[in-house]
């Protein structure tokens, strides 16, 4: 009997320490937690969501005549009527982000290049482009080219305008010595 007395003192005293241990872990947790977060509201701007599927290459800042150049990859140089961007990207890859992207008259695809010819960007068919997807070594190439033809003078008649380009109404060279 005295051994059951004494087991079940022990038994009772341990657990009133793992009572209050757990009471102290209780009080120590709740006074270090966070605030909760305050209730979201429509006005609360949310961050935007990647909506880039495995394997899309996301829309990066810079543009060429109204194509996003994708993120990973860098513009090498920017003229008047061209741009170029190279990225460490299978062409393929680059390929199939301009193909989404642009109405192409003509697509030429290749092992090395693809070449999408009288193309206009869905969010800018003002613009009538070239695009050249170039699979180097280890990197794409994307030339973009702007062939957007000038817009004619007006009030002008047909006869001054072949004289402003050189030539006779019948296509004959106005002044020979001037041809090079």
């Amino acid at each position: 009997m005295k051994r059951a007395g004494l087991l079940s003192r022990a038994a009772a005293a341990l657990a009133a320490c793992v009572a209050c241990a757990c009471a102290a872990l209780a009080c120590r947790s709740d006074a270090g937690a966070p605030a909760p977060p305050p209730p979201i509201d429509a006005s609360t701007p949310r961050p935007p969501v990647d909506q880039a599927l495995p394997g899309e290459l996301a829309e990066g800042v810079e543009q060429a005549f109204g194509l996003p150049i994708p993120r990973r990859m860098k513009v090498r140089a920017r003229f008047s009527d061209a741009v170029f961007a190279v990225g460490e990207i299978p062409a393929e890859r680059v390929a199939n982000y301009v193909r989404t992207r642009v109405l192409a008259g003509n697509v030429e695809t290749g092992p090395a290049k693809t070449i999408f010819s009288r193309a206009t960007v869905k969010s800018a068919p003002q613009r009538m482009i070239r695009i050249e997807v170039v699979s180097r070594a280890h990197v794409s190439e994307l030339v973009v080219r702007d062939e957007t033809r000038p817009p004619p003078e007006r009030g002008l008649s047909v006869e001054e305008r072949w004289r402003r380009n050189g030539l006779t109404p019948d296509g004959k060279v106005l002044d020979p010595t001037r041809l090079e």
